[in-house]
Formats: structure tokens, sequence, C-alpha cells
């Protein structure tokens, strides 16, 4: 990027639609089962009956609750969704799009895995892009890595398949143009943080013992709410939650959730989707010099 982070540069001076402070996002990443079984297979091991059903609870409970509060608050949302998920679940999926949120590309099989080549993640986004394509009758325009893995060819792979922006660093507080050889690309990053991510708070497996959450809601939200303050006061920034449904989507979570989203849409935060936050950003210049 073009602009020096150095904890003291607010990045840059892009002024957010009828003078709002701060670009929010309310994310999900719509992995089910497929989250789980990813992690195990990359510690060499696989995930057991109750771990196979905790991820089953996003698509057969949490996804409907997450879906009727985007409803009831009025906002849009981005699911990111692996292949495999628009296949196995396809009628939920269907159903996402059907209430008008996008959907963006997170892999096939959740594949988390460092190392491969560049050939094997066209693949990778070749057999994504179709399920999602099959459901929307268009290509997604949006990326994230499944646990937010890319790789060094993956920017300038996702500019040449028509993506219009990638939400997987985690560098700065700001949207940001990609550059390759000094050159600015037309690819936004929307970079996002492991402390605005309910994985955070309330994943839990027997299978590793090294990851066993279970925050207090009203810890979640203190953490949240301090966090879009801050961002609010200074200006210029983006907030992104990246929820899961089968996590967020618990029924006292989700009267959690909703009340953060109410708590910042009355502070003025313009609450939208990815696509259209990087579609103003490209716009509107961000930091493009």
């Amino acid at each position: 990027m073009s602009w020096l982070i150095d904890g003291k540069t607010n990045g840059p001076a892009l002024s957010w639609p009828d003078g709002k402070r701060i670009a929010v996002m309310v994310t999900f990443d719509y992995d089910a089962e497929f989250l789980r079984i990813s992690r195990a297979k990359n510690k060499g091991t696989s995930i057991g009956f109750t771990d196979y059903s905790r991820g089953q609870y996003g698509p057969h409970e949490g996804l409907v609750r997450c879906l009727d509060l985007l409803d009831t608050v009025k906002i849009k949302s981005t699911f990111f969704v692996p292949g495999i998920v628009g296949e196995t679940y396809r009628d939920t999926v269907v159903e996402i799009a059907r209430r008008g949120h996008e959907l963006a590309c997170h892999g096939y099989m959740h594949e988390s895995q460092r190392g491969i080549s560049r050939d094997e993640e066209t693949r990778i986004l070749e057999k994504s892009e179709a399920v999602l394509e099959s459901i929307t009758g268009k290509k997604p325009l949006g990326h994230r890595g499944p646990e937010s893995i890319i790789h060094p060819f993956t920017p300038e792979l996702l500019l040449e398949r028509g993506y219009l922006y990638s939400s997987s660093m985690k560098d700065c507080d700001w949207a940001y143009f990609w550059e390759k050889d000094g050159q600015v690309l037309p690819l936004v990053e929307l970079p996002c943080d492991i402390t605005m991510d309910d994985f955070t708070y309330y994943y839990f497996t027997f299978s590793d013992p090294a990851v066993r959450s279970m925050y207090t809601n009203r810890e979640v939200f203190g953490n949240w709410k301090q966090e879009f303050d801050a961002l609010a006061l200074e200006g210029n920034k983006i907030f992104i939650l990246k929820l899961h449904p089968q996590m967020i989507g618990r029924a006292s979570r989700i009267g959690m959730l909703g009340e953060l989203i109410s708590y910042m849409q009355s502070q003025g935060a313009w609450i939208t989707t990815c696509e259209e936050v990087a579609r103003y950003v490209l716009k509107h210049g961000g930091d493009k010099k």
C-alpha cells in the first residue's frame, strides 16, 4: 500500500457517504462443519461426532436467526461461503441470496493449508465460483481466505479473475489498494481482525485443548462496542465483524449482536456489504496516489 502504517497515520483522507464517521460490515463466514474439518486436517487429525454436530448447528439453526436479525435491523450483509457448503446446504445459501445478501468466495472445502501452488488455488476458485454463480447468476466479487490464509500470488490471481476486493489481511484499520511492483492495483483490501471475530470468543472443541473459548456475551459486546467507538472517533476507518452462524447464531448471542448493531446505527455508522464499500473505495480513491 502507499500509506505508511506507523500507528500515527490515520489512513487515507476518505470521507464516507453522508459524512459518516465509519464504515461497518457485519459479515458471516458460513462454514458449517467444514471449518472444523479443515482445522483438524491441518493438525493431522479428524473431528468427532460432537464437533461435526457443532458445525451443523449453523445451517440447522443458527443461520435462520442471523438472517431474521438482519431483516429486523434492515441491513444487508456479506456471506463468505465455501463451495461445498453451497452444494451440501444449497437451499440455505439460496435463501441467503434471496434475502438480498452478497455471496463471496471462501475456498471450496475451506482449504486453509499453506504452501499450495497457484494452479491449486486456481482450481479451488474455479470450483467455488461455479457453485456460487449457479445460485446468484453471477461470479462472486469478493474473497476471504479460509482462516484468512492467502498466498503470495493470491491478490494478482483474484484481480485476473475479476474480483473487486479481498478481506483477509490484518495490517490496519482502513481500506486500501493492493500494489505490485510499485503499481497500484484496482483490488481493494478490507482488513479484519481476530478481535472482531466471534471465533475468538465462542469456538469450542475437545480436539484442540488450546482452543476452548467461552466468553460471556457482555464481555464480547463490551469489547466490540469499545473498538467501534474508538475507530469511529478516529474517523476514515472500517469496522468488520467476522461471524459464524454456528457460533453467533445461538439465541442469546444473536440478541447481543442485535443490540450492538442497533447501537452502531444510533451512532450514525454506514452499515453495508463488503461489495458496496469496495465499490465506494474504488470510485473515491482510497489510498491510491
